[in-house]
């Protein structure tokens, strides 16, 4: 069963619910809430840098946050820049892309690996595309400047894609094709890129985020040992029914407290951390569910 079939999902939407504060938003929106923060706080920051014949414009926010190969002890820019995009003047279409793509690819990563664990994944996704777009300038002796959440929505992506490579994707919303075929094409356009001596694309960080995701799978990497980095998040509460314990309980009833149980399981460590008797119970769940509409 494809992970759109899944009607049992609750947790694929952007919001939580009756749930309050950081809990009733899903750590996709809160990523791309971010981004557009920190967006919004660069444009309206002093410009630093203005070379209209070139189109670039810096401002005083992203000076700070964009990963500079010239300035290698400014060690946070190796994780900031990829909350950081280029500016108003220069291109709003640089994060409206990025945050698309984490939007239609986050949410169903999010929802397999967990929250915590999205999260963590993504953040070191960041780095990782960062080092390589670092190590390769250090190599050829040059020097850059990265910004863009590119090489983690790329690593996201590719993920997604290494999962579902069968999946029904649409080019510009027309055009079918398998996702295998969608994620040959992004790669191979930024092997391209790596031949065009003026690429004003950071392809190196998205290669490195594509890497990243084949090694996480690969290899099967976990990252809850990072677990203390991401306390800040606050945890969802499964939307549980209390039943006075007095009573006598129904299998329905049992059913119920036991399905939102195993739904917020898999809102915080993800789907595949369910045991077989769990999955058992989920689908006895979802067919309840469907049979009560």
């Amino acid at each position: 069963m494809g992970f759109e079939d899944r009607q049992y999902t609750r947790e694929d939407s952007m919001f939580g619910g009756d749930r309050t504060g950081l809990a009733q938003f899903s750590i996709v929106a809160i990523l791309i809430a971010i981004n557009f923060i920190v967006w919004i706080a660069d444009t309206f920051s002093p410009v630093v840098v203005k070379i209209p014949e070139a189109g670039v414009y810096v401002h005083w926010v992203s000076s700070w946050l964009r990963l500079d190969t010239g300035r290698p002890w400014m060690i946070w820019t190796f994780l900031t820049y990829g909350f950081t995009h280029a500016s108003i003047e220069s291109s709003i279409w640089h994060i409206i892309f990025n945050m698309f793509v984490l939007f239609m690819f986050g949410r169903p990563v999010a929802e397999r690996l967990g929250r915590y664990e999205f999260l963590r994944f993504y953040l070191s996704a960041i780095v990782f595309a960062g080092l390589a777009f670092f190590f390769w300038y250090l190599i050829i002796g040059e020097r850059g400047s990265c910004v863009g959440a590119s090489g983690a929505t790329m690593a996201v992506l590719i993920l997604f894609i290494l999962w579902y490579p069968h999946q029904k994707l649409y080019l510009m919303g027309v055009v079918e094709v398998p996702a295998w075929l969608m994620g040959a094409g992004v790669i191979g356009y930024d092997l391209l890129r790596a031949f065009s001596p003026n690429s004003e694309v950071a392809w190196q960080a998205h290669l490195g985020g594509a890497l990243f995701a084949w090694l996480y799978l690969h290899f099967e990497w976990n990252f809850r040992w990072m677990g203390s980095l991401t306390e800040w998040i606050p945890k969802r509460k499964g939307n549980l029914n209390i039943y006075n314990p007095d009573t006598r309980s129904t299998k329905s009833d049992q059913l119920r407290v036991e399905g939102d149980r195993i739904l917020a399981k898999i809102s915080e460590e993800g789907e595949e951390s369910l045991s077989r008797k769990e999955r058992k119970t989920l689908e006895k769940y979802s067919k309840m569910l469907r049979s009560e509409k």
